[in-house]
């Protein structure tokens, strides 16, 4: 059996202490695929916040502007759309406490706007220990790879 719709699997931040410093993804053109879908994987740790914003251009030498996106963090059931400002994540937590966010971007949400690549960034957290590690998920090609 094959999966034909997975679409492509891109690691951001690979597994380690990623919150200790800003992740500043390098942007992901958008033109086959129809939605993107960001997860963040936080750890047991120090409990902090970050704050996550997504960033949108258009074309490689376009201008990063901040948009909306929709969120949803582990446990919730429906995602909730988030301004430019973005939405703050609480990383670490007690022992086997890890969760997740999920931040995800259609090629519609982007067209409005004129952009055809995204980025995720999040703040960094001082000194912070916590392990996590951040996917992009590129879904609902347009055609094959």
């Amino acid at each position: 059996m094959t999966i034909d719709t997975l679409g492509k699997i891109t690691p951001v931040a690979v597994p380690g202490a990623v919150f200790a410093s800003a992740i500043k993804d390098e942007f992901i053109p958008l033109s086959n695929y129809q939605q993107i879908t960001f997860i963040i994987e936080s750890g047991e740790g120090t409990a902090a916040n970050t704050t996550i914003t997504v960033e949108a251009k258009a074309g490689a030498s376009g201008t990063a502007e901040t948009i909306p996106f929709m969120y949803m963090l582990s446990g919730d059931t429906e995602f909730t759309e988030k301004t430019a400002t973005g939405v703050t994540f609480s990383i670490g937590g007690a022992s086997g406490k890890s969760k997740y966010a999920v931040v995800t971007v259609t090629d519609a949400m982007l067209a409005k706007g004129g952009y055809d690549r995204v980025a995720i960034t999040t703040t960094a957290v001082s000194n912070s220990t916590v392990p996590g590690a951040v996917y992009a998920v590129q879904t609902k090609p347009r055609y094959l790879e």
